[in-house]
């Protein structure tokens, strides 16, 4: 069957090692949207990031972001939500707080974190209109419609840290996306799958009508779902047993390779 959606993470998939997206990836998502090929963004990162890059590309589609946690474009109509409990969000900062940990957090477009530490956001530096609100140590007002935090350390085993939060919390929080400096808190039972089948229920779209493609950890159960899954030749080992074609590295246009080979 055709390809009638496109799911993209960004970082180390559809973006370069330079945070941006190649003339030849815009040229290519473009005819596939011409042709009637839904392309949309599939990523850990927050709200405001995702739909950035979907302006980049033009893409008129919900994004899922947050690792499945939120579907759609505007906060009041999502195609699917999932939100931390606020007791749960506002016992989880005390115990981040409690031993010093760098923590963000997300609430619609904005990010909170106890204060602006412009080494933790290197991701964010070719996305416009990013800014984060620092709220010190009054942050328990901050924990209503929270679909995911991040905890980040450049210095210390960032595992630890996860470790730690499910010993305590067990599966009321699930820590997913190590890159290894960072690591995101979604609700249980969230991933980008359950983003993207959400999406496709919403369209009206089978999953053999749908591409999926990523790199890493939290890519795992879409690139496992059923979806024609690409992961680029950067990927991990665990991505790429999971797909279904190996394109290039995201520093030489595999997004765009993949697409012209089996959607145009």
């Amino acid at each position: 069957m055709a390809i009638k959606l496109i799911a993209l993470d960004l970082d180390g998939t559809l973006l370069t090692s330079d945070k941006i997206i190649t003339a030849r990836t815009k040229q290519t998502l473009a005819r596939a949207m011409a042709q009637g090929t839904a392309v949309t963004i599939a990523t850990g990162r927050m709200l405001c990031s995702a739909l950035y890059f979907a302006h980049v590309i033009a893409s008129k589609a919900p994004v899922i972001c947050c690792n499945g946690a939120f579907v759609g474009r505007e906060i009041g109509t999502p195609v699917f939500a999932r939100y931390h409990d606020p007791a749960l969000a506002r016992r989880f900062l005390t115990f981040c707080y409690e031993r010093s940990w760098y923590v963000n957090w997300y609430i619609g477009m904005e990010i909170y974190a106890p204060e602006y530490r412009e080494e933790y956001f290197s991701a964010y530096r070719t996305t416009e209109h990013f800014s984060v609100h620092a709220v010190g140590q009054n942050y328990l007002p901050y924990t209503n419609n929270v679909p995911q935090f991040v905890l980040r350390d450049l210095t210390a085993d960032i595992g630890c840290y996860a470790r730690e939060v499910t010993e305590h919390f067990g599966g009321a929080l699930l820590p997913q996306q190590n890159t290894g400096t960072s690591v995101d808190i979604t609700p249980p039972g969230i991933s980008k799958a359950v983003g993207v089948q959400a999406l496709a229920d919403a369209m009206g779209i089978g999953l053999d009508a749908v591409m999926v493609a990523g790199d890493a950890d939290n890519d795992l159960d879409m690139l496992a779902m059923g979806a024609f899954s690409v992961v680029p030749e950067n990927g991990t080992t665990e991505a790429k047993e999971r797909a279904s074609f190996v394109t290039a590295s995201h520093d030489a246009d595999g997004i765009a390779k993949a697409i012209e080979k089996y959607v145009l």
